[in-house]
């Protein structure tokens, strides 16, 4: 079980608001230039048809009509019978591994988002990710898993990814993780600390994270951030430690 920490409410809300931004597809494939069709033969009343299909079917019990799509030629349809098959609690182990391989990026992240659920699926691996919008949510569902054995890569992926959204994730992650038994703390710690040196929205994660360690290089970070150039860096340390920021 994770240490629990008493933390103030601002952690909460910007926590939240991480899961919601990377649970509502505020980054999604259209913002990576991804294609949502997978086929040029289909007419558009024929996609239409089936993407509503697929989606109607997550609503009616249907779990055969959604594993029928999950092969349909149509990239969006495949994604989202993905996602009514694992809320009818039929989608399978294999399923989800056969959707982790998709060539399309929509359908990848989807199945790496349905992941953080399913522990029983490795995910590690799509850190690695020639698309970063799926790396960004494998670093997510990494950390929404407590996976303390991908410490390490979550770490290289914070200090070396060139996509700063991956980077914050997996800061975000390594937060996430530090409060959790059995973790290497001390290489979080190390990670977070050099994150301090990062953009501005990556800082105020690293803060976040750095809150939860009594090491006195933690503290001063901290402490440090109060006068940060940003001022929502200043802000999160302002209301972890109960000061008055400007």
């Amino acid at each position: 079980m994770a240490k629990t920490y008493c933390i103030t409410w601002s952690w909460s809300f910007l926590y939240l608001g991480w899961c919601s931004y990377h649970s509502y597809g505020w980054r999604n494939g259209n913002r990576r230039g991804a294609s949502a069709t997978g086929s040029d033969q289909l007419t558009e009343d024929d996609i239409r048809v089936r993407r509503i299909n697929a989606a109607l079917a997550g609503h009616r019990g249907e779990a055969s009509r959604a594993r029928d799509l999950l092969v349909d030629p149509d990239a969006t349809t495949r994604r989202i019978a993905l996602g009514a098959l694992e809320r009818l609690k039929g989608l399978t182990a294999g399923e989800l591994r056969v959707a982790l391989d998709d060539s399309n990026v929509s359908v990848r992240r989807r199945a790496v988002e349905i992941a953080a659920q399913r522990p029983e699926v490795k995910i590690d691996s799509y850190l690695q990710d020639p698309d970063a919008s799926v790396a960004d949510m494998a670093a997510f569902s990494l950390g929404e898993r407590e996976e303390i054995a991908a410490v390490n890569e979550l770490a290289k992926m914070a200090s070396e990814h060139l996509d700063d959204l991956c980077r914050e994730s997996a800061v975000a992650a390594l937060g996430a993780l530090a409060a959790t038994e059995g973790a290497d703390r001390p290489a979080i710690l190390i990670c977070l600390l050099n994150a301090m040196s990062d953009r501005a929205q990556i800082r105020r994660r690293a803060v976040l994270g750095l809150f939860q360690f009594e090491e006195p290089e933690a503290q001063q970070a901290v402490e440090a951030a109060l006068i940060d150039k940003d001022r929502q860096v200043r802000a999160v340390a302002s209301e972890l430690l109960g000061v008055v920021s400007d």
